[in-house]
């Protein structure tokens, strides 16, 4: 299974509001899940299951609010601001009280899920090694990751850059990947020559950071050892901040 199929943000109170319809629509939506985690793949469906229970989390914090504001149209979630957007809507009470049973059960069922995908990846990340190449610099926001799995003759290096996003009041770390070109084999080279050897390929870093993250499962590179890798890497350099 390929393809990633989520949810849409407001879906427990847009369009028709049926609680067997509602419940359907999320069960069919944990089941691609389940079958995402079954091929021990976790991105990005771990980090979606997340933002949808702290939507639903949102609006039970906000429960006074949400009562009086449900009988108009979920617009919007702006989860940093802790705002909910509506437009006029007449829903009845009924309504009301199926959009909440709607809401009650799809937490218990999102938060099996979470753990679920947080097993997954507690499994993968023990079963992983992160460590520097030589000595890092100074200036770490720039640099490179070496990846590598078991049973894979090839490592993969890429580039990284490291930026802090100021936004009114908040704070975001932001981290972008790309892969280069070169590509190494794993009996011939280690992580220092293929070290020198982008040092020679890429003058614009002299003297780069350059991490290592090994794989000791053959998983899928996409879903689940990139993702961790960055979110590893994210750690790392913010720590040396």
């Amino acid at each position: 299974m390929s393809n990633f199929t989520s949810l849409k943000e407001n879906w427990f109170s847009d369009g028709w509001i049926d609680y067997e319809l509602k419940k359907y629509t999320l069960l069919a939506y944990l089941k691609h899940v389940d079958e995402f985690f079954q091929d021990t793949k976790v991105y990005p469906f771990l980090s979606d299951l997340i933002t949808h229970y702290n939507n639903l989390v949102l609006y039970k914090t906000k429960k006074q609010d949400f009562e009086n504001r449900l009988k108009k149209e979920i617009r919007g979630i702006d989860l940093k601001k802790m705002k909910i957007y509506f437009e006029k809507n007449e829903i009845s009470s009924k309504a009301l009280d199926e959009v909440l049973k709607i809401i009650q059960f799809a937490k218990k069922e999102i938060k099996k899920s979470i753990n679920q995908g947080e097993e997954i990846y507690d499994h993968l990340s023990s079963k992983m090694s992160f460590d520097t190449v030589g000595l890092i610099p100074f200036y770490n926001k720039e640099g490179y990751i070496i990846i590598s799995r078991d049973n894979d003759s090839i490592s993969r290096v890429y580039e990284y850059s490291y930026s802090i996003i100021q936004h009114e009041n908040d704070i975001f770390y932001n981290l972008k990947t790309k892969k280069i070109a070169l590509e190494y084999n794993n009996i011939t080279t280690s992580p220092t020559s293929i070290k020198l050897s982008l040092i020679k390929h890429f003058k614009n870093l002299p003297n780069p950071a350059t991490y290592q993250l090994h794989s000791y499962l053959n998983v899928s590179l996409e879903h689940s050892i990139i993702p961790i890798a960055k979110r590893w890497l994210l750690k790392e350099i913010a720590t040396a901040a």
